[in-house]
């Protein structure tokens, strides 16, 4: 009976060039590879993870998908807006916004001055403090 031994590609080669750190599912796979060790640094594909630490991210993110019927290659909607992300970059945190979620955090920030700086009046007469007092 033959044998036949199957290798994984080596970093070089074009079948893991799309395994870098623009994958989404790149800190996944390198939070996997983490606790791997290494004798060799170009053993990680793309400079963010080892080949099994990589398969087991997408192994993971595909059984979610078939698990939960959702559709494998997602078209982002260049309309929506990532409510986690607006409040995180409210606070002061440098992220990468698109268009529609910069204008969100402007029109959130410019909400807060706006209720910060409007002017309050306080009418107390000396009835309304009596009231207080007798209470």
């Amino acid at each position: 009976m033959p044998v036949q031994a199957i290798a994984s590609a080596p970093a070089d080669e074009p079948g893991a060039a799309w395994l870098t750190t623009e994958h989404p599912l790149a800190a996944v796979a390198s939070r996997h590879c983490a606790g791997h060790v290494h004798i060799d640094p170009a053993d990680l594909l793309g400079h963010v993870a080892c080949g099994s630490a990589w398969a087991k991210a997408l192994t993971d993110d595909l059984l979610l998908a078939i698990e939960h019927g959702l559709p494998l290659d997602i078209e982002p909607d260049p309309s929506y807006i990532d409510e986690v992300a607006v409040r995180r970059a409210m606070r002061g945190e440098e992220l990468e916004l698109t268009e529609c979620e910069r204008a969100e955090v402007r029109r959130r920030l410019a909400e807060v001055r706006t209720r910060r700086n409007r002017g309050y009046r306080f009418v107390c007469s000396r009835a309304a403090a009596a009231r207080r007092e007798a209470s």
